[in-house]
């Protein structure tokens, strides 16, 4: 069926916004100029004026489209857990590969942009505030399966995140794939044991005898 010109209008704002997050990943937030925007999404000039008139239009435009992709992602990989897993287990691995993602990538450098740019800051807050509360809405969702009622899902969940996305942070500079494996592994216990799914001592003697 031929496309309407408001459904060919979206594909070409999508493709834009496609090449900035891109654009964000590889070459980061200072070097992603509308030129080089311009030159990844292979669309005239005047159409990517038409979208976004201002580097700074292009970049409040990436935050809702990074954020809305992010929500996207992590609901889909939460719906797919086979239901014989561990959903504590699979919830902490789905929000490791959030943070590992390219959209987190992008996503961070656009928080960067907002240090120093109040136009992508003001964007930004209520978005991330609202992606959040999404992702935490489902992660409680999936915990409190297991777990209904639980007072703990909450703080759990909250946790997690803040753990993994210093991970990432960190990794940034270390880059060291091994101990962030060792974290993640033992932030698995931590959380399990906070729960009272696991008994303590568990999370100590497994790190002395096989992981210190």
């Amino acid at each position: 069926m031929k496309r309407t010109q408001a459904q060919r209008s979206e594909a070409t704002r999508g493709k834009i916004l496609e090449a900035t997050v891109q654009c964000l990943v590889e070459r980061g937030y200072a070097e992603t100029t509308t030129a080089e925007v311009l030159a990844r999404a292979d669309v005239p000039r005047g159409t990517l004026l038409h979208h976004f008139p201002t580097k700074a239009d292009l970049l409040v435009g990436a935050v809702h489209y990074v954020a809305g992709r992010r929500a996207e992602a992590l609901t889909a990989e939460l719906a797919a857990i086979p239901e014989e897993a561990d959903r504590l287990d699979a919830l902490i691995d789905i929000i490791w590969r959030h943070f590992s993602s390219p959209l987190f990538w992008a996503a961070l450098e656009l928080w960067n942009a907002a240090r120093t740019d109040a136009e992508v800051r003001t964007a930004l807050l209520p978005v991330e505030k609202e992606i959040f509360a999404v992702l935490h809405d489902r992660a409680r969702a999936l915990l409190s399966e297991s777990s209904p009622g639980d007072p703990r899902v909450p703080t759990v969940v909250e946790f997690s995140y803040e753990v993994l996305t210093g991970l990432a942070m960190t990794g940034i500079v270390s880059g060291d794939l091994g101990r962030r494996e060792l974290l993640i592994r033992r932030w698995k216990r931590a959380a399990a044991i906070l729960l009272g799914h696991r008994d303590p001592s568990t999370l100590v003697e497994r790190a002395r005898s096989k992981e210190s």
